[in-house]
C-alpha cells in the first residue's frame, strides 16, 4: 500500500489534474457499483450491473476532480493558514473553509449532479426539475450530516495534493448514497406530453418510444 501511495504521489506531483481526474472518476464508479450491489440486496434480486449508470458516475467524478482541486486551492488563498498558527487561528481558518465549502460549493454541486445525471440519461428539463424538487433537499440535508466533519479533517490536516483523493475515498460511500438517491428519483419518469398522467419505469418508456 505504501508503495502504491508513493507511486501515486509521484505521478500526481508531475500531472496533478490528470491524476486526480482518473482517480476521482474511478472512485465514483466504485461508489456506484457499491450502490447497485446494495440496491440488489435490499430488493432481494440478483445483481445485474448497469454499466451505463456506472459510466455516468465515472464521467461525473472525472469532471468534478479538476473543479475540486481548483476550489481547494482557492479556499487556501482566501482563508490562509500560518504554519505556526495558534489553536484559535487554526480553528478559525478551518471553520471558514468548511463554511465556504458547505454553503457555496455543496448546494451547487448537488444540484449540478442531479441535473447532469438527468441529461446524461437523455431526459428533458421537466424531468430535471421534478428530480430536483423531490430529492435535492433530502440529499443536501444528508450532505450536512456527513461532509462538514469530513472537510474539517480534510482542510485542517490533509496536504493539498491529497485533499481530492481523501474526499474521493470518503465519497465511495457518499456516492453509494447519492447514486441510490438518483436511482430512486429516476425510477419513474413521465411519458411524452400526449400521455401526461402516466408514470412508468424507464425501460417501459424506452419500449413505448420505440413503438412510435
Amino acid at each position: 500500500m505504501a508503495s502504491i501511495l508513493r507511486a501515486w504521489t509521484a505521478v500526481a506531483a508531475e500531472r496533478p489534474l490528470a491524476t486526480l481526474t482518473v482517480t476521482n472518476g474511478t472512485l465514483g464508479g466504485v461508489g456506484d457499483i457499491l450502490a447497485q450491489t446494495i440496491e440488489a440486496h435490499n430488493e432481494r434480486r440478483r445483481f445485474h450491473w448497469d454499466a451505463k449508470r456506472t459510466a455516468r458516475f465515472v464521467a461525473w467524478g472525472s469532471i468534478c476532480a479538476p473543479l475540486f482541486h481548483k476550489w481547494y486551492l482557492l479556499l487556501n488563498r482566501v482563508f490562509p493558514m500560518a504554519k505556526q498558527a495558534s489553536k484559535s487561528s487554526f480553528m478559525a481558518s478551518v471553520g471558514k473553509r468548511v463554511a465556504a465549502d458547505q454553503l457555496v460549493y455543496a448546494p451547487m454541486g448537488i444540484a449540478g449532479f442531479f441535473i447532469a445525471m438527468n441529461f446524461m440519461e437523455g431526459r428533458g428539463w421537466q424531468s430535471a426539475k421534478r428530480r430536483l424538487g423531490e430529492y435535492y433537499w433530502p440529499t443536501l440535508t444528508a450532505n450536512y450530516a456527513v461532509w462538514p466533519a469530513v472537510q474539517a479533517i480534510n482542510f485542517g490536516f490533509v496536504p493539498v495534493l491529497y485533499r481530492v483523493p481523501f474526499s474521493s475515498a470518503v465519497s465511495i460511500f457518499w456516492n453509494a448514497f447519492i447514486s441510490w438517491a438518483n436511482a430512486q428519483s429516476a425510477s419513474k419518469v413521465e411519458l411524452p406530453v400526449e400521455m401526461p398522467h402516466i408514470a412508468v419505469h424507464p425501460e417501459t418508456q424506452e419500449k413505448a418510444l420505440q413503438r412510435r
